[in-house]
């Protein structure tokens, strides 16, 4: 039974298999694993004729970094690739630069790919997600095989990279296999093509046929490969504590810990209610009943957005100041406030779409690519900023920073409401296609460098109508609190987004909202019912208390109760190794068990979630990772109750839930 123990961390194996797949393609210019098409001609690696150049430094005690250099001599197009290579986990990723240095416009560049390439490996299958697009059929797990002679593209919709489709990818061979995310917050492609012994794979831009002016440069999305031994659940851990050590943002130096959120604001649209009196006054309402949160949220509607008809309406989106009918002096009250209380203010905006009437509407015409008045909700009346001209990037920049030093805020949440594809390419020329594209991912990640580098310990909440561009380049820099437009309350749907989001993307936001409280014909009111069964549908990293706090027949002992066991489960579900212990499914009529375990500490949680209208009154799970030579020592901090089961008998026989409908359990567990 050892032999079988899941080995958590980075073995030599998955070393060896990282330098067979990846070592030959970044051996040398050549080989580089990177293709287009120049003046018709294919270009792969950086060819010999081109004179590359190597160069080779340290980053940091586990990171090296080589680049390739080399140009043509006869148009002046440098091509730049940058590697690195981590030696405490078998990564490899990359990003490659073309700029023009000559005096003319160079020829066309188009199928621009971060990687073409085949790794070697028996019986391919491809396992992909469908991403998020606001329905309850997101973020659901597919496998496709990859037979010889067989080819998937997949790519999102609009524009926003996990649109319809998600830029993380597993393929699992036999005993092996490797992990790859696409690094880019825009229109990707991916092909997987499989073959005899082997899987063909391009990846890149979707749309590129351009030309470079003097000076101009583009870049490719980063491509990052995880490659592992194995079966699935270490290809899984072996990413979370991968994306743990190098991916999660540090604040100050800090990586991310488990956070409390509370919010609340007076009747209205959204925050458009909200003012420095209110806030104030909510803030310590919810300290006086015992919750002790970490963060207060403020979301979209502080600034001016009035109508035509003198209505508040958040989606106005343009003037970037606090509306000084409510907030005369700024945030700083508010933040300040939030400071005495032990929390940090979150801000929402959105500075990719502006409206009508709006101050950047009227002010910079120049720096908007308007509205065709076609396509869905917003698009069919708000421009979109353009990221890729510099001066407009510069002024955003200097005007959130100010905006940010001023009010005190401490976490930047940034939205994005609508689809820019048409956007970008209803205004580019033929010999310009993906151009308007490229430079606003290139501006959009630049504008949120110069935020953290210029506001020292601020960090990053995205969202783009939900969770729709949270690519690896975005999560470098943000974490994505709110992962969905669909389903905040509603409970097998968004346990089921989590099975899928533990895997991928280790820290997010869920609530306590409770639609089913309401009947099942009312699932669009948020029932704010304080009930322990909400809490256990909302164990992630960070908890938000939906709380009407201006009520007063809240059981808020209960509350407490369950935000001390929060705390507890959240660090091991961020930190711990993650066994999902029942499939994904988003079916009222199931349980929902999954465990997150610790093999350094020997600590660990196995929790069981009995949806509403599940018939079985029991559930035997079969915990993963355990040492059967070791005893275990359960309790459920709810009941009170306490086990003690040695490890073999938990392998063999599994361990019991048995509970009521609607209600879930958490047991602890220490080695």
């Amino acid at each position: 039974m050892r032999s079988e123990r899941i080995v958590p961390g980075t073995t030599p194996q998955d070393m060896l298999k990282s330098r067979a797949w990846m070592g030959a393609f970044l051996s040398s210019a050549e080989q580089l694993p990177i293709s287009f098409l120049y003046d018709g001609e294919r270009i792969a690696g950086i060819p010999s004729s081109w004179i590359p150049v190597r160069e080779e430094r340290r980053i940091d005690a586990n990171i090296v970094e080589t680049v390739y250099e080399g140009s043509d001599v006869q148009t002046g197009l440098r091509m730049r690739v940058e590697i690195l290579r981590y030696s405490d986990y078998p990564v490899v990723e990359w990003t490659a630069w073309l700029t023009n240095q000559g005096n003319t416009s160079t020829p066309i560049i188009s199928d621009l790919r971060a990687l073409d390439g085949a790794f070697e490996g028996r019986s391919p299958v491809l396992h992909h997600c469908n991403g998020d697009f606001a329905s309850e059929n997101g973020y659901m797990p597919q496998e496709t095989s990859l037979h010889p002679g067989n080819t998937l593209t997949l790519a999102p919709t609009g524009g926003r990279a996990c649109d319809g489709a998600f830029p993380y990818f597993r393929i699992a061979f036999e005993g092996c296999g490797m992990t790859i995310a696409i690094g880019w917050p825009g229109q990707w492609t991916a092909s997987f093509s499989g073959g005899a012994n082997d899987v063909s794979i391009q990846a890149g831009q979707e749309q590129t046929h351009l030309q470079l002016q003097p000076g101009e440069r583009i870049r490719t999305p980063r491509m990052t490969i995880l490659s592992w031994t194995g079966d699935q659940a270490r290809a899984v851990n072996l990413w979370r504590r991968w994306y743990l050590a190098h991916v999660l943002p540090r604040p100050d130096g800090r990586p991310l810990q488990p956070l409390l959120t509370a919010a609340a604001t007076d009747d209205g649209e959204e925050f458009t209610a909200a003012s420095e009196e209110n806030q104030i006054r909510y803030m310590d309402a919810f300290k006086q009943r015992g919750f002790d949160y970490d963060v207060w949220w403020i979301d979209a509607g502080w600034y001016p957005c009035y109508n035509g008809e003198g209505q508040r309406r958040w989606m106005l989106t343009g003037t970037w100041e606090p509306d000084a009918e409510r907030f005369p002096r700024g945030f700083r009250p508010v933040s300040e406030n939030a400071t005495r209380n032990g929390a940090s203010l979150l801000i929402w905006f959105e500075p990719e779409r502006v409206s009508p009437n709006s101050w950047l509407f009227d002010a910079h015409p120049e720096w908007l690519w308007p509205s065709s008045g076609t396509g869905e909700g917003f698009a069919q009346w708000s421009s979109l900023l353009n990221l890729g001209n510099p001066e407009c990037r510069q002024w955003l920049t200097d005007h959130y920073c100010t905006l940010i030093r001023d009010n005190g805020i401490k976490i930047y949440r940034q939205d994005f409401n609508f689809a820019p594809l048409q956007y970008w390419r209803d205004n580019e020329a033929e010999n310009r296609q993906g151009m308007n594209e490229n430079l606003h991912v290139q501006g959009y990640l630049q504008f949120w460098d110069d935020l953290l580098t210029r506001n020292p310990g601020l960090w990053i909440d995205s969202c783009a109508s939900g969770g729709r561009r949270n690519d690896l380049e975005t999560m470098r820099r943000a974490v994505p609190l709110h992962y969905s437009d669909h389903g905040y309350g509603n409970h097998p749907v968004k346990l089921a987004f989590h099975h899928t989001l533990y895997a991928w993307i280790p820290y997010f936001k869920e609530s306590t909202t409770s639609w089913d409280l309401n009947g099942p014909d009312d699932s669009t009111r948020f029932d704010r019912q304080l009930d322990s069964f909400s809490f256990h549908c909302a164990m992630a990293p960070m908890l938000f208390l939906t709380l009407d706090i201006r009520r007063d027949d809240y059981d808020f002992a209960l509350g407490r109760q369950m935000t001390a066991i929060w705390r507890r489960a959240s660090t091991l579900q961020l930190n711990g190794d993650y066994y999902p212990l029942t499939p994904f499914s988003s079916s009222a009529e199931r349980w929902v068990a999954r465990q997150f375990d610790s093999p350094e500490t020997g600590e660990g949680l196995i929790q069981g979630i009995r949806l509403a209208a599940c018939a079985e009154g029991r559930l035997t799970v079969y915990p993963k990772a355990l040492d059967p030579d070791s005893s275990y020592i359960l309790a459920n901090p709810e009941t009170g109750e306490s086990r003690q089961i040695p490890g073999r008998t938990l392998l063999s026989d599994g361990f019991t839930f048995e509970l009521p409908r609607r209600s879930g359990a958490i047991w602890f567990y220490n080695r």
